[in-house]
């Protein structure tokens, strides 16, 4: 259904570049030669305070030209711009597509979460706008609303409430974890998860919560209006796992879902924004959702989300919509919400969410304790101790201008002197920044929080790999990866690790729980050959395996053809034998010759 403020519309094929104001041509990086000359200098560092505010402002245009290219003259003139900023300066307007293509037009969303074609699932996911567009254009920068009034089935066989209503009724949604009982009126939000009985609380002896009862939960739904939030229905609804096992791949971070059960004319949630960039798929019924930017620039692009809001500390919304059956909200992580059932049908949407803790700032959380690490170890300089006026020379009161107006000129100097020798020596650790294994950090964590791939996304049979098979393993046979891109190489402690997601569950996907036992799709091999003391989804090899590893994980054959054991550069026979045993019964490889 049409929004009912302003908007901005954009035609089938992609349109008009969003409007804002023109970006700021990046800024230079600094010259490596120029930075390692200053680890021996003693000059003072003076900065422009100024200048280093223009420096970070050109830092989105850096950015958004890695991640999208330049922007060209055509699109420029009509006000596109990397910034996240821009766009909030400019009214954060809400893109607004009408897509009128009918069910037969569409692609089938199914068949490509089953092949697991992850550029063709998420192009289906924002059609008919054109992916690289929404990239380039709409991605954190503002929300996007697509209306599939030709096409209410286009989300079909995702879920629905009969499914959960299985689910409760078959005793497998514990409260807290699997499903919420919330309620929203007169501007408090709260939590129902205990039974009419009594019973659903915690229990003291193992600290877990009791089985949501069917009856309880459908009474408030329908008697105290309350909404269901049921958590992670991906462990048992096999579209919506092969269907976010696959947008994993497209984003390279841990994809999630909730889905969201509202009765009538209720409101479960508060207003608030998120941490995540959240697609929001409408499967039944009706729901008004109401969009606003975000209250300030420090609260664009969360890396957490807020708490619940008043309705007069949000201001006017910039998008009101009533999301029917097919139709998609995209809304970038910071952007404040609410949403409520209209009269006469209850509502049914999937919240997608993707991109939590998955930007440069975690980068270079991960980098910088191993770079001070490195340079103290290195520098003798930073295990000098300060000198006894440091305390007199630095701090809050030192800082201000009357008190180093009072201080005199000569403790102004040897303040400048001692925040030069501190800036000279951070700059020490800056160079050290281990960016490469800040990165192989990154997909560890991946590798660890992803789905265990489906069976249909995998390269070969599940008994193509596995300890049994792994046995039959000689320098004649032929291996080829599992899944592309579904294994990490990092160095640490000495060892070359491969970490890969066939040892990852279902049931805790998005709660950091332990592996499980026995799930549909999961390769499991309990007599699977392991090292002592290795970790699941873990194999640690000889650094002289390296080149080795490569060849298997890494090369164009290995996700192709696949490579014969017999050319895998590791001697002696025997040694090169059991590296591609390990990975075959792990299944991170298979056995097809």
């Amino acid at each position: 259904m049409p929004p009912a403020a302003k908007k901005r519309k954009q035609s089938a094929a992609g349109g008009d570049a969003p409007s804002s104001s023109k970006g700021k041509a990046p800024a230079p990086p600094p010259d490596p030669a120029t930075a390692a000359a200053a680890d021996g200098s003693d000059e003072d560092s003076d900065y422009d305070r100024a200048s280093l505010d223009d420096a970070e402002d050109d830092l989105e245009g850096l950015v958004g030209e890695v991640l999208n290219g330049e922007i060209d003259d055509a699109d420029a003139a009509n006000g596109a711009s990397h910034s996240a900023v821009d766009v909030l300066r400019s009214g954060f307007d809400p893109i607004v597509v009408e897509d009128a293509r009918g069910e037969a037009e569409c692609d089938d969303g199914h068949a490509l979460a089953d092949a697991g074609d992850a550029e063709a699932l998420m192009q289906w996911l924002v059609a008919p706008a054109d992916l690289d567009d929404f990239m380039r254009h709409t991605w954190e920068r503002r929300a996007m609303y697509v209306s599939r009034n030709e096409n209410k089935n286009y989300y079909a066989g995702l879920l629905s409430k009969d499914i959960i209503d299985a689910w409760l009724k078959a005793g497998k949604m514990r409260y807290g974890v699997n499903v919420d009982v919330t309620s929203y009126v007169d501007g408090t939000r709260a939590t129902h998860n205990l039974n009419d009985d009594g019973s659903g609380g915690v229990d003291p002896s193992t600290n877990e919560t009791g089985v949501a009862h069917a009856a309880t939960v459908w009474r408030r739904f329908d008697e105290e209006k309350c909404s269901l939030r049921v958590l992670h229905p991906q462990r048992w609804r096999d579209p919506l796992w092969k269907q976010l096992a696959a947008m994993e791949t497209f984003w390279k971070c841990s994809t999630g879902c909730n889905a969201y059960l509202t009765p009538p004319d209720s409101q479960g949630f508060s207003p608030h924004f998120d941490d995540i960039d959240a697609f929001v798929l409408q499967l039944e019924g009706k729901k008004l959702w109401k969009v606003y930017p975000p209250r300030s620039e420090s609260e664009m692009l969360p890396r957490y989300s807020s708490p619940n809001f008043e309705q007069g500390e949000i201001g006017e919304p910039v998008l009101e919509a009533v999301l029917e059956p097919g139709d998609l909200l995209y809304m970038p992580r910071g952007t404040v919400h609410q949403a409520c059932c209209v009269p006469g049908a209850h509502s049914l949407h999937v919240t997608i969410s993707t991109n939590q803790f998955n930007t440069w700032a975690d980068i270079l959380e991960l980098a910088f304790p191993q770079a001070l690490q490195q340079a103290v170890a290195e520098v003798p300089a930073l295990r000098r101790c300060p000198p006894p006026d440091l305390l007199d020379a630095l701090g809050v009161a030192a800082a201000g201008d009357d008190a180093s107006a009072a201080a005199g000129s000569g403790s102004s100097s040897r303040r400048e002197a001692l925040l030069g020798v501190l800036t000279e020596l951070a700059g020490a650790v800056m160079r050290r920044l281990p960016f490469d294994d800040a990165a192989d950090q990154l997909g560890k964590r991946l590798m660890r929080q992803m789905l265990p791939p489906p069976a249909s996304h995998l390269s070969a049979p599940k008994s193509k790999s596995g300890a049994e098979i792994a046995r039959t393993v000689t320098d004649a046979s032929r291996v080829r990866l599992m899944r592309e891109g579904a294994a990490r190489l990092a160095l640490e402690d000495g060892a070359v690790a491969v970490y890969h997601p066939f040892s990852n569950g279902r049931l805790y996907h998005m709660e950091g729980g332990d592996e499980e036992d026995e799930v549909e799709g999961h390769l499991d091999d309990d007599d699977a050959e392991k090292e002592e003391d290795e970790e699941p989804g873990a194999l640690f090899f000889d650094p002289e395996a390296g080149p080795a590893l490569e060849l298997l994980l890494l090369s164009e054959d290995a996700a192709d053809d696949g490579v014969v054991v017999g050319d895998v550069p590791l001697q002696p026979e025997t040694r090169r034998t059991e590296l591609v045993k390990r990975l075959v019964a792990a299944g991170v490889l298979a056995v097809v010759r």
